[in-house]
């Protein structure tokens, strides 16, 4: 078939009209797929939702989560013992401007 010779309206008709007849092939042999499972599941005794549904049942298996343990305080304010640091992540803003005035870290040790 020479698409060339065609107009524009009968090639959009043509494509309307292989778009409606692969649709309906598909939905066709969709329905003939199914037929066969279910004969080759009844064949072997069960129903299609019993050998598909039987793995839902089962729940997934988790990775074993390590927790951590809480980190100790390291570091205490001596002015006001409410504030605390661990070592771990950014230092405590009080932390630092104690450093900026000249303190050391290790007069903050517990």
């Amino acid at each position: 078939m020479d698409l060339t010779k065609l107009s524009r309206q009968d090639l959009t008709k043509m494509k309307s009209d292989i778009e409606r007849e692969l649709k309906k092939r598909e939905r066709r042999e969709k329905a003939d797929a199914k037929k066969k499972i279910q004969a080759i599941a009844a064949q072997a005794g069960f129903s299609v939702k019993e050998l598909f549904e039987s793995d839902k049942a089962k729940p997934a298996r988790k990775p074993a989560t390590r927790k951590r343990a809480k980190a100790k305080v390291k570091f205490r304010d001596p002015k006001d013992a409410k504030n605390t640091w661990t070592g771990r992540g950014r230092m405590p803003k009080w932390m630092v401007a104690q450093i900026d005035k000249g303190k050391k870290k290790e007069d903050f040790a517990i």
